[in-house]
Protein backbone atom coordinates (compact mmCIF):
# COMPACT_ATOMS: atom_id res chain seq x y z
CA UNK A 1 0.00 0.00 0.00
CA UNK A 2 1.30 3.43 -0.91
CA UNK A 3 1.06 6.22 1.66
CA UNK A 4 0.90 9.89 0.71
CA UNK A 5 1.38 12.90 2.99
CA UNK A 6 -2.31 12.96 3.94
CA UNK A 7 -2.17 9.30 5.05
CA UNK A 8 0.99 9.98 7.03
CA UNK A 9 -0.52 13.05 8.72
CA UNK A 10 -3.70 11.10 9.49
CA UNK A 11 -1.69 8.29 11.10
CA UNK A 12 0.49 10.78 13.00
CA UNK A 13 -2.57 12.55 14.37
CA UNK A 14 -4.46 9.36 15.24
CA UNK A 15 -1.39 7.94 17.00
CA UNK A 16 -1.53 10.94 19.37
CA UNK A 17 -5.28 11.60 19.41
CA UNK A 18 -7.11 8.35 18.71
CA UNK A 19 -10.45 9.79 19.79
CA UNK A 20 -10.34 12.77 17.41
CA UNK A 21 -13.47 13.18 15.32
CA UNK A 22 -13.35 13.32 11.55
CA UNK A 23 -14.13 17.03 11.83
CA UNK A 24 -11.16 17.60 14.17
CA UNK A 25 -8.90 15.51 11.96
CA UNK A 26 -10.00 17.41 8.86
CA UNK A 27 -9.16 20.74 10.51
CA UNK A 28 -5.67 19.54 11.44
CA UNK A 29 -4.93 17.86 8.12
CA UNK A 30 -6.63 20.29 5.76
CA UNK A 31 -9.03 17.87 4.04
CA UNK A 32 -12.80 17.45 4.28
CA UNK A 33 -14.28 15.24 7.02
CA UNK A 34 -15.65 12.97 4.28
CA UNK A 35 -12.20 12.56 2.74
CA UNK A 36 -10.68 11.86 6.17
CA UNK A 37 -13.36 9.28 6.98
CA UNK A 38 -12.78 7.53 3.65
CA UNK A 39 -8.99 7.41 4.15
CA UNK A 40 -9.34 6.21 7.72
CA UNK A 41 -11.72 3.44 6.61
CA UNK A 42 -9.25 2.40 3.86
CA UNK A 43 -6.42 2.25 6.39
CA UNK A 44 -8.58 0.16 8.72
CA UNK A 45 -9.65 -2.21 5.92
CA UNK A 46 -6.01 -2.61 4.84
CA UNK A 47 -5.08 -3.56 8.41
CA UNK A 48 -2.80 -0.55 8.90
CA UNK A 49 -5.04 0.73 11.68
CA UNK A 50 -5.78 -2.30 13.83
CA UNK A 51 -8.06 -0.59 16.31
CA UNK A 52 -8.31 2.12 18.91
CA UNK A 53 -7.66 1.80 22.61
CA UNK A 54 -6.86 3.78 25.70
CA UNK A 55 -3.21 4.51 26.52
CA UNK A 56 -3.28 3.28 30.11
CA UNK A 57 -0.68 4.44 32.63
CA UNK A 58 0.29 1.15 34.24
CA UNK A 59 2.11 2.92 37.07
CA UNK A 60 -1.17 4.62 38.02
CA UNK A 61 -2.65 1.11 38.34
CA UNK A 62 0.17 0.05 40.64
CA UNK A 63 2.41 -1.62 38.05
CA UNK A 64 5.28 0.85 37.88
CA UNK A 65 8.12 -1.61 37.23
CA UNK A 66 8.72 -3.11 33.78
CA UNK A 67 10.82 -6.26 33.66
CA UNK A 68 12.32 -7.69 30.47
CA UNK A 69 13.50 -11.27 30.41
CA UNK A 70 15.68 -12.94 27.81
CA UNK A 71 14.87 -16.64 27.84
CA UNK A 72 16.88 -19.43 26.28
CA UNK A 73 15.38 -22.88 25.89
CA UNK A 74 17.21 -26.16 26.24
CA UNK A 75 16.12 -27.14 22.74
CA UNK A 76 14.49 -25.57 19.70
CA UNK A 77 12.45 -28.65 18.84
CA UNK A 78 8.82 -28.06 17.92
CA UNK A 79 7.71 -29.89 21.07
CA UNK A 80 9.80 -27.68 23.39
CA UNK A 81 8.84 -24.46 21.59
CA UNK A 82 5.14 -25.38 21.62
CA UNK A 83 5.18 -26.39 25.29
CA UNK A 84 6.90 -23.14 26.27
CA UNK A 85 4.54 -20.99 24.18
CA UNK A 86 1.45 -22.75 25.51
CA UNK A 87 2.64 -22.23 29.09
CA UNK A 88 3.67 -18.58 28.67
CA UNK A 89 0.30 -17.74 27.11
CA UNK A 90 -1.30 -18.96 30.36
CA UNK A 91 1.00 -16.86 32.55
CA UNK A 92 -1.21 -13.96 33.70
CA UNK A 93 1.72 -11.68 34.51
CA UNK A 94 3.26 -11.74 31.02
CA UNK A 95 2.14 -8.80 28.88
CA UNK A 96 4.31 -9.62 25.86
CA UNK A 97 6.35 -12.54 24.57
CA UNK A 98 8.30 -12.53 21.32
CA UNK A 99 10.20 -15.31 19.58
CA UNK A 100 13.66 -13.97 18.74
CA UNK A 101 16.59 -14.76 16.51
CA UNK A 102 20.08 -14.85 17.96
CA UNK A 103 21.40 -16.23 21.24
CA UNK A 104 18.12 -15.86 23.16
CA UNK A 105 14.95 -17.62 22.10
CA UNK A 106 12.30 -15.37 23.66
CA UNK A 107 12.00 -11.82 24.89
CA UNK A 108 9.34 -11.55 27.60
CA UNK A 109 7.90 -8.47 29.29
CA UNK A 110 6.27 -8.46 32.71
CA UNK A 111 4.80 -5.55 34.70
CA UNK A 112 5.12 -5.63 38.48
CA UNK A 113 4.53 -3.37 41.46
CA UNK A 114 7.82 -4.09 43.26
CA UNK A 115 10.84 -6.37 43.46
CA UNK A 116 8.92 -8.53 45.92
CA UNK A 117 6.09 -8.82 43.43
CA UNK A 118 8.54 -9.87 40.70
CA UNK A 119 10.11 -12.44 43.03
CA UNK A 120 6.66 -13.98 43.59
CA UNK A 121 5.95 -14.08 39.83
CA UNK A 122 9.39 -15.58 39.21
CA UNK A 123 8.82 -18.27 41.81
CA UNK A 124 5.18 -19.08 40.96
CA UNK A 125 5.07 -18.58 37.17
CA UNK A 126 8.36 -18.03 35.37
CA UNK A 127 10.44 -20.73 37.08
CA UNK A 128 7.78 -23.28 36.13
CA UNK A 129 7.94 -22.60 32.39
CA UNK A 130 8.92 -25.78 30.51
CA UNK A 131 12.16 -26.14 28.59
CA UNK A 132 13.94 -23.07 30.02
CA UNK A 133 17.71 -23.43 30.37
CA UNK A 134 18.56 -19.76 31.04
CA UNK A 135 16.69 -16.64 32.04
CA UNK A 136 18.30 -13.18 32.13
CA UNK A 137 16.35 -10.39 33.79
CA UNK A 138 16.60 -6.64 33.29
CA UNK A 139 14.60 -3.92 35.04
CA UNK A 140 13.59 -0.79 33.16
CA UNK A 141 14.89 2.24 35.05
CA UNK A 142 13.34 4.87 32.77
CA UNK A 143 11.82 5.04 29.30
CA UNK A 144 13.91 7.25 27.07
CA UNK A 145 12.06 6.87 23.75
CA UNK A 146 8.69 5.37 22.94
CA UNK A 147 7.41 5.93 19.43
CA UNK A 148 4.14 4.83 17.93
CA UNK A 149 5.15 5.37 14.31
CA UNK A 150 8.03 4.07 12.18
CA UNK A 151 11.20 6.09 11.55
CA UNK A 152 10.60 9.13 9.38
CA UNK A 153 6.88 9.32 10.16
CA UNK A 154 7.08 11.53 13.24
CA UNK A 155 6.36 15.25 13.05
Amino acid sequence: MEFDQVDRKLLQTLSKEGRASHQQLSEQIGRSPTSIARRQRQLEEAGVIRGFGADIDMAALGFGVTVHLKITLASQSNEVLSAFEDAIRKSPSVIQCELMSGADDYYVTVLVSSLEHFEKIHREELSKLPGVSRMETGFVLRKVVERRLPPGWQD
